[in-house]
């Protein structure tokens, strides 16, 4: 039978001082809170997966346009287009199922400078610009070849850069005859972006360079020689198409043969005179009357029509001798196509 004394015994040997259990309940609590650290981590994680694939709500986006009806360029005269127009044809040049073959997924595209392409998981803008880059924010691009082109590209972590020359750049002052292709990750790193930009650019070549004119030989202050083209609306050319159909219509309008005009590579025309030129991005009109229906500013400097809703937007204008504003109302309704 045990005494007291022996209770007194098993008790001091399970006895322990009160910080070693203390310190036992810290290590515990602490346990527990990073056990919820990791999984409130682990949470936030999934939730920003989730962000990361959906695409934007709201497309186009605030600057963008949507893809409208636009005319396909032929040989070299993509490297000759207007910004907006350039965009719009890249963003066409290849159908849509292609687009979401080569980027890996469901693709929104919009226009406006560039041609805007997003993915749940991709950012994507391809555009016409006058020469390689020669740096880029990924760093100093190396020189290659694509589709039988040079071509620089530069490739980080986060996405890469690529310049094509579809065109010898020299010649042709005024030109934008490189495709640049960006290709980046929408907030996490994309692996293949050198791939996926490679074999977009190939397929945007393709597209919008099937076979047809080479640009027109340019001289020191743009000019170009002249050729007859078929009377039409400007909307969509080639610059150097534009400035043939101002010396048409400068022609027609004069009662002159267009044979001694001076066609200009920038959307430009002089003929006995009288000078038209067509501007893509302009100083905005300030309208004083109409003409062909459309909003006109006449002073000292010419006559100015606005072409579209955009009063700094498209614009023709014509300066010179002569009674313009009644030029201006021959001129203006054929390159409108009315």
């Amino acid at each position: 039978m045990a005494t007291p004394n022996d209770y007194r015994a098993i008790a001091r040997k399970t006895d322990r001082p009160m910080w070693i259990w203390a310190g036992c309940a810290l290590v515990s609590v602490l346990l527990l809170f990073g056990v919820g650290i990791f999984v409130a981590i682990t949470l936030l994680s999934r939730d920003d997966t989730g962000t990361e694939a959906k695409l934007p709500e709201v497309w186009p986006s605030k600057p963008g346009q949507e893809l409208r009806p636009v005319m396909m360029p032929t040989g070299e005269m993509v490297a000759a287009l207007t910004d907006e127009t350039a965009a719009q044809v890249l963003c066409q040049a290849i159908p849509e199922q292609r687009w979401e073959e080569i980027l890996g997924g469901r693709t929104l595209r919009e226009a406006g400078q560039s041609c805007h392409a997003v993915t749940a998981e991709l950012d994507v803008s391809t555009q016409m610009v006058p020469a390689l880059p020669e740096d880029t924010s990924r760093g100093m691009p190396t020189k290659t070849t694509v589709a039988g082109k040079l071509a620089v590209i530069a490739t980080d972590k986060d996405g890469t850069s690529l310049g094509v020359e579809l065109v010898e750049v020299a010649p042709h002052i005024g030109a934008s005859p490189v495709l640049h292709i960006s290709l980046r990750g929408r907030l996490v790193e994309s692996p293949e972006t050198e791939k996926k930009a490679r074999a977009l650019a190939e397929a945007l070549i393709a597209g919008a360079m099937p076979p047809g004119p080479k640009l027109p030989k340019t001289g020191e202050d743009g000019e170009i020689a002249l050729e007859k083209t078929e009377p039409g609306p400007i909307k969509d050319k080639p610059l150097p198409v534009i400035s043939w159909l101002l010396c048409g219509e400068l022609g027609r309008a004069l009662g002159v043969p267009p044979d001694n005009a001076k066609p200009n590579f920038f959307a430009a025309c002089e003929l006995n005179g009288v000078t038209a030129d067509y501007s893509e991005l302009s100083t905005a009109v300030a309208p004083t009357t109409t003409i062909a229906g459309r909003p006109a500013q006449v002073d000292g400097r010419g006559v100015f029509v606005q072409l579209t809703d955009d009063p700094a937007g498209q614009t023709l204008k014509f300066k010179g001798t002569g009674d313009l504003v009644a030029l201006a109302e021959k001129m203006v309704p054929p390159l409108l196509g009315r």
